[in-house]
């Protein structure tokens, strides 16, 4: 019920943006299931090119964005952070909104590591940065590779 009301309260435009939302986090969760990623990257740089021209950074436009993928990743099982930040990047793209989707790798305390996506516009997170213990991530630049120092297991006692 909760739901439904929280529904009739959006304008035109947000129920459209979350629609979209919803749609794209479906299509790509289940294109990182069963896609090769490199398939799957270049899909999302093209779709992500703008139906008109690049546009200022517009803060409404990137908040709105942030939280149509959130709400619907709440409704879509198993969309995790990189089908969020994909989403995201293609609708902000779509908008003319430049971003950059950042990978990242932090080490846990029993040695297992753990990775997350998030997408950054002008240096500034704007989706993906409210999980705990954000700021352990060690972003990822393009063509990094790993050293084996890296991921070599800890030293067992």
């Amino acid at each position: 019920m909760r739901l439904l009301a929280r529904y009739q309260e959006l304008s035109g435009n947000e129920r459209r943006l979350f629609f979209r939302a919803i749609l794209l986090v479906v299509v790509i969760r289940v294109a990182l299931w069963t896609l090769p990623y490199s398939m799957i990257h270049s899909w999302i740089s093209r779709l992500r090119k703008p139906v008109r021209g690049t546009r200022e950074l517009d803060r409404g436009s990137i908040r709105q964005v942030a939280w149509a993928v959130e709400a619907s990743s709440r409704r879509i099982p198993a969309a995790s952070c990189l089908t969020q930040a994909m989403a995201t990047q293609v609708l902000l793209g779509r908008l003319g909104q430049a971003s950059d989707l950042r990978l990242g790798v932090a080490r846990q305390p029993n040695g297992r590591f753990e990775a997350h996506a998030w997408i950054e516009i002008q240096g500034r997170v704007v989706n993906g940065g409210a999980i705990e213990g954000f700021h352990r991530f060690a972003p990822l630049k393009r063509g990094d590779e790993l050293s084996c120092e890296l991921w070599k297991p800890p030293a067992q006692a």
